[in-house]
């Protein structure tokens, strides 16, 4: 199978190119940014948006996979989610439609649901809370259409929540967890009690394979994230059991610890420096984002990497990535 892959620098589709090409398919890839491996069979360097990326892209594929995103907790405008989430994949699919493709992989996100104390699963209403969930549930609507203007298209759209594993980016929430437990800048804001969907790469990547392989026409929607859903309390206290450290027997109330974080956001502003505690990053790690994705389960599909095994092995790669040490022997 040859496969067309957006987002192809990104940290997602790293594993996914792997995969695929255990697989023995043909990966060529779309980016903003070069590949920095030769895993891709060709890649276009260019903006989505912009009519001469995909003019010199190679289309002529069985599948587009749809990675590439805006996404993060700071620095980007609301403006720039709506082009880069909803502009470039209109420009995508009617690309693609041009060229004749009829399988489609679409990485939407949970953030489409918004925030649930209690799991909901793919049925749940639309509710974003933020301009990135919102621009993706725009976007899943477009494959939708798509779906209903050609009765052969065969689309997969795929919610994963917090995604997180080995070389994952320092933007990333599970990254900068570990690394400000390791480095005594961690202060527990809140009880610890907020339910977290994960994603594991690993697991995250077979889930796509799986549901790749039982693809029907239509749009067929799966949430994935890891079970059991952990608090953040549980989170962190495995993090620190990795690390070797004792965590913290108490916390900052969240009435304390917002107002404090409003002053680094309006020194944020100010700056243009990416402060470690904000607002919005505080509010996020005290909010439950619990989702049901047992849909794919009920199909067969078997988690192979455990919670306790995933965070280790990303604890370890993080050791030895940024300070070449270690796990403790005990971990």
């Amino acid at each position: 199978m040859k496969v067309s892959l957006t987002g192809s620098s990104g940290y997602i589709a790293a594993f996914l190119i792997s995969a695929l090409r255990n697989r023995g398919h043909t990966v060529f890839g779309i980016d903003r940014e070069p590949y920095d491996d030769d895993g891709l069979e060709d890649v276009v360097i260019g903006d989505l948006v912009d009519p001469s990326t995909l003019n010199k892209a190679n289309l002529d594929v069985d599948c587009i996979s749809h990675l590439a995103a805006a996404k993060g907790d700071w620095g980007i405008s609301e403006e720039e989610y709506y082009r880069d989430n909803l502009e470039a994949t209109k420009a995508v699919i009617e690309a693609g439609r041009k060229a004749g493709v009829k399988d489609w992989v679409f990485y939407s996100t949970v953030s489409t649901l918004g925030p649930h104390y209690e799991a909901v699963g793919e049925d749940a209403e639309f509710n974003p809370i933020n301009p990135y969930g919102a621009s993706k549930a725009e976007a899943e609507k477009l494959f939708h259409q798509l779906a209903d203007d050609d009765p052969e298209a065969c689309v997969l759209i795929i919610r994963p929540s917090v995604v997180y594993g080995p070389c994952n980016p320092p933007s990333t929430n599970i990254y900068r967890l570990v690394d400000a437990i390791y480095n005594r800048r961690f202060a527990m804001v809140g009880p610890g009690e907020a339910i977290k969907s994960t994603s594991y790469i690993e697991n995250l990547v077979e889930a796509t394979l799986f549901l790749m392989d039982r693809m029907e026409k239509g749009v067929q929607t799966y949430t994935y994230v890891d079970e059991p859903a952990l608090t953040t309390g549980t989170l962190v206290e495995r993090i620190y059991r990795l690390l070797g450290k004792k965590p913290p027997s108490w916390h900052i109330p969240l009435s304390v610890a917002s107002p404090i974080a409003k002053v680094s956001d309006w020194a944020a502003d100010l700056t243009g420096i990416d402060f470690p505690i904000t607002a919005a990053r505080i509010e996020k790690f005290n909010r439950s984002t619990n989702f049901d994705a047992s849909k794919i389960r009920e199909e067969g599909f078997e988690q192979p990497v455990s919670n306790e095994e995933a965070l280790r092995k990303t604890v370890k790669w993080h050791l030895q990535h940024e300070y070449g040490e270690s796990l403790p022997a005990d971990a």
